[in-house]
């Protein structure tokens, strides 16, 4: 295996896909000399002392990619973030993960600047900013580059380089689709199977479905000035992509559970919140059982049923996006020369999920009682009797001497309704960006061998957004509590007769004991919210670099000068995040967010050629970088890097490096405000995910009451089928930076017996400690459980009811803290061999083979600084419970083009991912557990996609090609055991879960 994944590592480019030397990572300037990513020193034969992979525009076309995401995920080194994907908390940005150490480690730049913060909610760059007809290259550099660019690079930094000398009109065009084959059997009868229980519920996909459509413009044109001195180029692109349902796969049409011996077979789950209802009797009226159920045809029964949320939620957002810019440079002289980047972008997306919920307990009548008025007169005779009548509670209702309503004679209280709002209509985030760039700057000579480079940057990023489909938490609690006035006219209580608190004229009862709620009640409880927000990013930058060689400064075993280079970095970050009146009003209020980050820099770099041409020392010489921060945060930082290269002989060379780099808190950790979201905990033995919950609970009675469980409680607390449990976030302004260590090591073998070929290996360990994170809710609950630990009991809140999800009273808390450590190692392999078949005798043209692939060791995570080995855990080739995402041990892309004539091209990609397991399979203290049988893997995928072009003349060129050749499925898990990035039963950012790409496109030029 890793012998296929030497040969493939290199697959991130047709033409060069890695850094092997310096030409495939570095970009000449205006003067010749290389400019490599990773270092501001420019010279005519630097190479990286850092491993570099690079994508070259070339692969862009042909996988057709028109978002830049997808191209740059199927790097074995990114691990998936934020991206089309994504509709449950969806950004609406796209983010690069490098070694998935989180997209907010790693540093996005565009020609070596830095992109803004991606939006006012979510930090990590949007890389859909970047303007994809000028991409010339993607370069990744993989491990800490703070000593060079600053905070945030500890992951590494990905780098998009631009064309800026284009010269000519092009106009490109493509359209693209997925098409995807129905053909497991064991779900659609699974389907079948559920919806003769809920009709209507669990419907069959068609057998063949056509969806995601998505088409692309865009215009570049160019052209030389003053006698080739400068140039401008100016561009504008339209990008349009179509949702994709859920629905349209038997893998995702509904949520997956699982059911037989040990959990063995997929079922069809769902969540507890249902249309028509579900009721948990959580105030134990005797005789009362603990959960049942409304009827279509109003009645009540016990049990309950689950509603399938699936099919409403997107696979894929629609998303429209315009973007349109420009880059000149002139020079004027060889001391200067200035230039101008401008950039301009829109993208709206929507993100959708199924109806919203109305759930636990409404208020009724003046006072705080949560539970159900027995003089309800939507209750049918029956349900008057099931609820109350036959429990000994009157469905009578008090009137006073007046004749005015008074309230109920009694109350179910403790009863608790969960409630699917299907009239109100699906969920969704109307997402829009509108991000403004430009670049200001001036290079040139200044004296001797010093260069100079001076740039501005300002970015503003703004944010919309405006969310429908909820229902607002009091005006249902007014409309549910409906009764009959004196006049026998149904009406919400409040507006009932000589009510003193009637002041909701707008009010209309809502019932929700049968299957349709009124319109006039759907249209009063509905909840429309939105928030603005925007960020914006100052930088300045003055660099100067020179070879000292010139000056005669050079080591007496080399020819080559030493070469340095030293400057100064202004960089702000700014946010204003504005929720509406609603969000802050909510039971767990989303409160507005201003605050900025400045950091002043100084920084440095050397590079000194010790020797060259010697026996044994070909090339030896050594790098070094520093850069100092002072943050008004009130905290100060130094990053460095040391790093040697050595070849004995031209054909191979020797590199490595050790850094330290940082990233320091950004504004959303410290200043964002606290509000509930929801969490999945890990699956248990009976299928129960609070160890407290349900009858007979996995915990014991002592273990339980260290989570704050009553004794009354224990055995009576209500289980959330879809495991999804409430957190209470937020920022902390004493959150300090974090830091890491990098330790690079590998080999460069480029030999002259064998023209064209290029290996790489490189062994990567990056730590990163003083982690700003949170306690990971699964982690808080079983060190409670097991130890009482007060650190970790103390994170969990339950409500009056014992609940973690049934009331915003019960959550995990979760606040940004400085927490433990992270460390991730492995090895990176790239190959390309490039051979002319004339050369071979086999016939004309050229055979290039490009691999990329990384062997992942270790993903170990400390999960507090005093952890002991019982917390610690290792996740390599493991999934889900703490260790979230899919992080398989061994990932490679192949790609081979050939090219029998300059005009035409086919090239063959195989894109592998090995499989892991579900953590609790672990045999580590902190990892072990109980788990579904059908959970215990996520196969090996093997995805093979197919491309070629046609150059019908040197200005008009034709591609064709399809992604994922075979339609293969993603692996799939539960519902359950679906972590960060998981939907739709899978991986859809990580494994392709949508079918067949297909995809034609056509570039003229003029």
């Amino acid at each position: 295996m890793l012998c296929s994944a030497v040969l493939l590592a290199s697959a991130a480019s047709p033409g060069h896909a890695q850094d092997s030397t310096a030409d495939a990572s570095a970009a000449a300037d205006d003067t010749g000399e290389i400019v490599v990513t990773g270092s501001r020193i420019r010279s005519p034969n630097l190479e990286s002392v850092s491993p570099v992979t690079t994508v070259s525009s070339e692969e862009f076309a042909v996988r057709g990619t028109v978002r830049t995401e997808d191209l740059v995920n199927q790097l074995p080194q990114v691990f998936a973030a934020q991206g089309a994907a994504n509709s449950n908390e969806a950004t609406g940005t796209a983010q690069v993960d490098l070694r998935g150490l989180s997209p907010s480690r790693t540093l996005v730049l565009v020609n070596g600047r830095r992109l803004p913060y991606g939006s006012p909610k979510n930090i990590p760059s949007d890389i859909n900013q970047v303007p994809t007809p000028l991409i010339q290259s993607v370069e990744v550099l993989t491990g800490g580059a703070s000593a060079v660019y600053g905070s945030d690079a500890i992951a590494g930094v990905v780098n998009f380089k631009l064309m800026d000398n284009f010269s000519g009109i092009r106009f490109t065009g493509s359209v693209a689709g997925f098409q995807h084959d129905n053909d497991r059997d064991e779900l659609r009868d699974l389907l079948d199977t559920n919806n003769e229980r809920v009709p209507g519920g669990y419907l069959k996909p068609d057998k063949s479905v056509w969806n995601g459509f998505t088409t692309e413009v865009s215009a570049v044109a160019g052209g030389n000035i003053g006698d080739n001195r400068g140039n401008v180029t100016a561009y504008a692109t339209y990008r349009k992509v179509n949702a994709i349902l859920q629905a349209d796969y038997d893998y995702s049409a509904c949520a997956l559970g699982a059911t037989g011996p040990n959990g063995s077979e997929f079922s069809c789950s769902g969540s507890p919140t249902n249309a028509p209802a579900n009721f948990t009797n959580a105030g134990g009226i005797p005789g009362l059982p603990t959960s049942f159920r409304a009827t279509a045809d109003g009645q009540f029964v016990p049990g309950s049923l689950t509603y399938n949320f699936a099919p409403y939620n997107y696979y894929q957002r629609p998303d429209e996006r315009y973007a349109l810019g420009a880059m000149a440079h002139y020079e004027v002289n060889e001391n200067f020369t200035p230039y101008v980047e401008m950039s301009f972008m829109e993208d709206r997306s929507v993100a959708q999920i199924a109806p919203g919920t109305n759930s636990a307990g409404i208020t009724v009548g003046a006072g705080s009682i949560s539970g159900i008025n027995c003089d309800n007169p939507f209750l049918s005779a029956q349900q008057a009797s099931y609820l109350c009548t036959s429990r000994g509670l009157s469905t009578a209702s008090i009137y006073d001497t007046a004749g005015n309503y008074v309230g109920p004679a009694s109350v179910a209280e403790g009863v608790l309704v969960a409630r699917r709002n299907v009239e109100g209509g699906n969920r969704q985030d109307d997402i829009q960006h509108q991000s403004y760039r430009i670049v200001l700057g001036a290079r040139g000579e200044i004296a001797g061998p010093f260069r100079y480079d001076v740039y501005g940057i300002y970015s503003k990023v703004s944010y919309r957004s405006r969310f429908f489909g909820d229902a607002n938490r009091q005006r249902t609690a007014n409309a549910f509590n409906a009764v009959r006035n004196s006049a026998g006219q149904i009406v919400c209580a409040i507006n009932a007769d000589a009510n003193p608190n009637n002041n909701d004229a707008g009010c209309a009862p809502l019932d929700y004991f049968g299957p349709q709620a009124s319109a006039e009640a759907v249209d009063y409880v509905a909840e429309f919210k939105g928030i603005t927000g925007d960020t914006n990013l100052v930088n300045v930058v003055a660099a100067i670099d020179g070879n000292l060689g010139e000056w005669g400064i050079q080591s007496p075993f080399a020819s080559s000068g030493v070469a340095v280079a030293f400057g100064y970095e202004f960089r702000k970050n700014s946010v204003d995040y504005l929720p509406d009146e609603i969000y802050q009003a909510a039971a767990s209020p989303e409160l507005p967010i201003s605050g900025s980050v400045v950091a002043k820099e100084f920084f440095g770099e050397v590079v000194i050629p010790l020797a060259e041409n010697l026996p044994g020392l070909y090339s030896l010489s050594f790098e070094g970088a520093y850069r100092y921060s002072d943050y008004d945060t009130g905290f100060k930082t130094d990053t460095f890097k040391l790093g040697m290269n050595w070849s004995p002989i031209r054909d191979f060379r020797l590199r490595g490096s050790y850094q330290r780099a940082v990233r320091a808190p950004n504004v959303i950790e410290l200043f964002s405000s606290q509000q509930l979201f929801e969490v999945e905990l890990t699956e248990n033995a009976n299928g129960s995910y609070d160890p407290c919950s349900g009858p007979t609970p996995i915990a014991t009675a002592e273990q339980c009451a260290r989570t704050g469980v009553t004794a009354a409680q224990y055995g009576n607390i209500v289980d959330n089928p879809a495991g999804q449990f409430n957190s209470l976030i937020g920022g902390n302004q004493d959150l300090q930076p974090e830091t890491a260590k990098t330790l690079s090591l590998g080999a460069v073998f480029e030999p002259r017996f064998v023209p064209g070929l290029t290996i790489s290996l490189d062994y990567f360990d990056i730590k990163v400690e003083d982690l700003v994170g949170s306690v990971n809710p699964n982690l808080s609950i079983a060190n409670c459980l097991s130890s009482g630990d007060p650190y970790f009991c103390g994170l969990i809140q339950r409500s009056g009811s014992g609940s973690l999800w049934q009331s915003e009273n019960g959550y995990f808390r979760r606040f940004n803290v400085n927490t433990g450590s992270l460390q991730t190692k492995g090895v990176d392999v790239v190959v390309d061999y490039r051979m002319n078949l004339d050369d071979l005798g086999i016939g004309g043209g050229r055979l290039n083979f490009n691999l990329v692939g990384t062997y992942l060791d270790s993903y170990r995570t400390v999960p507090l600084p005093n952890s002991p080995d019982s917390d610690i855990y290792e996740c390599a080739g493991l999934y889900a419970g703490l260790c979230g995402r899919p992080r398989p041990e061994w990932r490679h892309k192949l790609m081979a083009t050939w090219s029998p004539t300059r005009s035409f091209s086919v090239t063959p990609t195989w894109r592998y991912v090995s499989s892991v397991k579900i953590a609790q399979t672990s045999d580590q203290p902190a990892l072990t557990g109980s788990f579904s049988e059908v959970n215990r893997k996520l196969g090996a995928r093997s995805y093979f996609d197919l491309a070629a072009s046609y150059e019908v003349r040197k200005d008009l060129v034709f591609r064709v090609g399809v992604n994922n050749l075979f339609d293969k499925d993603p692996p799939l898990t539960t519902t359950a055991a679906i972590e960060d990035g998981g939907n739709g039963n899978s991986y859809p950012q990580f494994y392709d879960a949508t079918g067949r790409y297909l995809f034609l496109s056509a570039s003229v030029g003029f």
